[in-house]
This record gives structure tokens, C-alpha cells and sequence, in this order.
């Protein structure tokens, strides 16, 4: 897009009766619709889109050149949206050539460049208000509801009956969550859901864990979040299994976790997060990957196709986030250390490993919710 011809485009209300070239598609217009030098066809293609589609860029980049060689409907339609907006017509405009009534494109329903992560903020930060104030509220002396915040907590340190109750805290938040974040999600059927959020919830919640630490603790390194209001101490507090089961082995489990390499392992996993340092929608965007991840999964072809858009769309919407806001061209490098991050957790055959060892040490019972969420059992 030649945004230095922004500045010569005619004020509202008034038309250049010149030849002029459209900013899109390079095609010659003597009428500048919508305000900006856009040919018919163009405000024509962005009117009919503007009420919801679901373009996919051609190249996968997002970054095809307008022009006459411009064919891809995706870039085209945020093309004309980023000049819309580049040009200052945000409130209602007209279309010079039928005078209609042009809604300002950040606030009419259309699928804006950040349609889906701005979505998924909102719908994470309503899901992260919900764990936070039902964890808190479920401790003996709750705070006072004036005193709780997503970015302040409190938070305090955990024990055994905490973190099982945030396990079920967390599958039901995440169940909303996909309701409200995927329309798709939302459709499927409950057996479907559940295993989804399963599969969501073994690679999210320590991945969600070490970047709030990051964030919250940067100055502490041996905290470590366990729940949305808990954290670890570094090394393991005994304390932590207070509230563990009656007849659990407590000197042999502290044994058990003191004698392996796991407290190195999250300080590596630490400072691998702390070296990243993730932006909020970078952050996002691997939750949207991970909720739609069916490796290993016995899934249908629908949900299958689902992932395999969403996945499309929040990378194409990543993308345009490195260009547009980090101002970073040559991205793939990062983009490369994303993705191998992800493989960090993918773990789940360790997890399960250390719930069963939990449970020779009676830690875990057979009626434990978090040992039946990883034997994939009903939950009731």
C-alpha cells in the first residue's frame, strides 16, 4: 500500500474528476470511494465483506503487494481496511459514488486483522478472573473482593487441596472459554469437548504458569505459579502437603521430588521464558495452538479442519502483529523459537508418569480428580 498518497486524497464531500490510480488493485478510478483512492470495484468487494468472511491469504504470509497482480481477497480486504483506518475516516464516512453510510471499520462487526486475538484476549482475561476469585474465595480466610486483581492477586502458597480444587477450577473455565472463543467449539459434542480440554489443559497449564511467573516474579526466581493464585517454592516446601490425603507417604514423596531433576528443570523452563520474554499476543497466540492441538488424538476430520484453520489464521494475525506493532521484518527466527517452545510441553507421557509415582506414595488416591483427569476417566 503507497501510504505516502494518503496525504493528496480528497477531503469528504468533494471528488477529483482525475485519473488516478486505485491504492489496492492499481486499477485507474476518476471517483475516489470511500473517501480514499479506491476504485468501484474495491469498495464494492469491501462492502460485501465487511459483514464477516473468511478470506485466506493465498500466500499464508499475509503480505501480498497490492497492485494489478493483487489476487488474493484476504490482503485485499485488509488492505482497504488499514487505509480506511491510516486515513482517519474511523467515524461514519460516505461513499462518494452512492452516498451511503460508511461505518467506521474498528468498531463495525467486521473481521478486523486482530478479530481472532483480540477475541481470545478477552476471553482469557474473563476465564483468568474466574479461576482467580474462585480460588481465592475458596480459601479458609478469603480477601476482600476489593482487594483482588488479575495483576496483584493476592497470591499465596500452595498446598495439595488447593492445587487439586484449581485443576477443576481450570477444566471448567476452559470449557467455557472454547464456548465463547470458537463458535466451532461450541458445536461439537460434549465427549469431543472434554477431550480437547483435556488435551488443552496438559500443555497450557505449566505453559500459562512459567509466563505469568515471568511476569509476576521477575525479581524472584525461585517462585513459580502452580495455580492461577498459588506458586511453588523453590526448593520444595514440605509445607506444600499439609492437606495431603490421611496415610500419605510425606517423607518418601519429598524424597521423590527432591532426588530428581525437576527443580532444575524449572529453572531452565524459567529462564528459557525470561530470555523469550513474551509479548501478550505471542503468549495468545501459542494458547490458540495449543487448544486446537489433535497430535496423538483420535479426532474427527471436522475437528481436524477446524485446527487446521485456526491455526492459519492466528499465525496469519501473528504475523501481521511482528510487522505492524514489533516492527520486526525478519521474524522467523522468533517465530521458530515459539513454536520449539511449544514442544517443551508436550510432555504428557512424564506427567502422567509423575502422577502414578504420586499415587505409590498415596499422594494421589484413585477418587483424586487430577489423578482421574490424566487416567482420561469420567469425571462427574
Amino acid at each position: 500500500i503507497d501510504i505516502c498518497r494518503l496525504a493528496s486524497m480528497p477531503v469528504k464531500g468533494a471528488t477529483r474528476q482525475t485519473d488516478r490510480d486505485c491504492l489496492v488493485c492499481g486499477e485507474t478510478t476518476r471517483i475516489a470511494h470511500l473517501g480514499i483512492d479506491l476504485c468501484r470495484a474495491c469498495a464494492v468487494f469491501y462492502r460485501r465483506a465487511r459483514g464477516g468472511n473468511d478470506f485466506v491469504c493465498r500466500s499464508i504470509t499475509g503480505q501480498c503487494a497490492s497492485g494489478k497482480s493483487l489476487n488474493c481477497k484476504r490482503c485485499r480486504y485488509d488492505q482497504i481496511v488499514t487505509l480506511l483506518e491510516r486515513s482517519g475516516s474511523l467515524h461514519k464516512i460516505r461513499d462518494l459514488d452512492g452516498d451511503s453510510p460508511i461505518e467506521d471499520p474498528l468498531t463495525s462487526p467486521v473481521r478486523s486483522a486482530r478479530s481472532l486475538l483480540d477475541r481470545v484476549k478477552t476471553y482469557y482475561n474473563t476465564m483468568s478472573l474466574h479461576r482467580l476469585t474462585s480460588e481465592l474465595n475458596a480459601r479458609r480466610e478469603p480477601p476482600h473482593p476489593l482487594e483482588i486483581s488479575l495483576e496483584k492477586g493476592p497470591f499465596f502458597s500452595a498446598d495439595f487441596a488447593a492445587i487439586t480444587s484449581s485443576v477443576r477450577i481450570l477444566m471448567t473455565a476452559a470449557l467455557e472459554f472454547g464456548n465463547n472463543t470458537f463458535p466451532e467449539f461450541a458445536a461439537l459434542a460434549d465427549s469431543e469437548k472434554w477431550e480437547l480440554a483435556m488435551n488443552f489443559f496438559y500443555r497450557f497449564r505449566m505453559f500459562e504458569s512459567f509466563y505469568r511467573t515471568t511476569k509476576t516474579f521477575a525479581n524472584d526466581p525461585n517462585k513459580l505459579f502452580v495455580s492461577y493464585a498459588t506458586y511453588f517454592t523453590i526448593p520444595f516446601d514440605e509445607n506444600f502437603f499439609e492437606t495431603a490425603p490421611k496415610g500419605a507417604d510425606i517423607p518418601g514423596v519429598l524424597a521423590y521430588m527432591r532426588r530428581g531433576d525437576q527443580e532444575q528443570k524449572m529453572k531452565e523452563t524459567r529462564d528459557l521464558f525470561a530470555r523469550l520474554n513474551m509479548a501478550d499476543e505471542e503468549f495468545l497466540s501459542v494458547a490458540v495452538l495449543m487448544f486446537w492441538s489433535t497430535s496423538g488424538l483420535s479426532v474427527s476430520d471436522q475437528i481436524t479442519m477446524h485446527g487446521e484453520r485456526y491455526r492459519e489464521e492466528i499465525l496469519k494475525e501473528l504475523h501481521a502483529f511482528y510487522r505492524e506493532e514489533m516492527r520486526i521484518d525478519d521474524y522467523a527466527i522468533r517465530l521458530g523459537e515459539l513454536m520449539m517452545m511449544m514442544e517443551v510441553f508436550e510432555r504428557t507421557k512424564e506427567i502422567k508418569e509423575h502422577f502414578e509415582m504420586l499415587r505409590l506414595y498415596n499422594i494421589m488416591t484413585d477418587d483424586n480428580f487430577i489423578y482421574r483427569l490424566q487416567k482420561d476417566l469420567t469425571i462427574k
